[in-house]
């Protein structure tokens, strides 16, 4: 369920999960969808290209779902109390782009692609459409939005997760800062928390959050997730 401290927690950690917030039997659709589009982009490269098939992060536009059986792609968002916490959390009225959002397949080590697949490094979703400064110390607002991760399977346990460095950040880390060892340097052990979730369940994070793709060598198991962004309503 979206919890009521659900808010607190956004501003204090920079995410909340929700627990079982989200509609099973309607995840079974989207998750059976997701399967049936991922097999037809990865054996058709046209397709692929038509579909703007991401190859390196093994993703795709969530309207392209549309075109394999799913007509209501804003269904796993009409949950209690969730358009009110990304009010609260957004502090306006606030809008989601379906053409910023995603459907993601994430590999287990052993199960990934030979060539071009790698998993997502650390990074701020308030990167999206900045230009990126080639050297540290300039300041650049960040994209505002938010972000709405959804589990279709269970993760962070035997399929790949989420990792995140846990707390609002006041602005950029430069790419140079993102690679792990620097921020285990940065960082205390304790803000490192890698949730595992189960089908139903879901994140909520901030544009500043510091995260990445999480997984262990002996995971057996892919995962599929939707990410919805939610962007200021202008």
């Amino acid at each position: 369920m979206v919890a009521e401290d659900g808010a607190n927690q956004l501003r204090e950690q920079g995410v909340t999960v929700l627990r079982d917030a989200f509609v099973k039997d309607s995840l079974v659709d989207f998750r059976d969808t997701a399967t049936r589009c991922f097999e037809v982009v990865e054996a058709d490269n046209v397709l692929a290209d038509r579909y703007k098939f991401n190859r390196f992060s093994h993703s795709l536009p969530l309207v392209v779902l549309m075109d394999f059986g799913c007509d209501d792609l804003m269904q796993p968002l009409s949950v209690p109390r969730l358009e009110d916490l990304f009010s609260e959390a957004m502090g306006c009225a606030w809008t989601c782009n379906l053409e910023q959002s995603w459907v993601r397949k994430k590999f287990a080590p052993m199960l990934a692609p030979a060539s071009m697949y790698s998993e997502q490094g650390w990074h701020q979703d308030g990167a999206l459409g900045v230009r990126l400064p080639a050297e540290p110390g300039s300041v650049l607002p960040m994209t505002e939005l938010l972000t709405c991760w959804i589990s279709l399977d269970a993760c962070g346990r035997d399929s790949p997760g989420l990792e995140f460095v846990r707390g609002p950040q006041p602005g950029w880390l430069h790419y140079s800062e993102l690679d792990d060892a620097t921020l285990r340097q940065r960082f205390p052990p304790e803000d490192f928390w890698a949730p595992e979730l189960q089908a139903g369940d879901g994140l909520v994070f901030l544009n500043s959050l510091v995260h990445r793709t999480y997984t262990r060598p002996e995971m057996r198991r892919n995962r599929l997730s939707v990410e919805y962004r939610i962007f200021p309503a202008r």
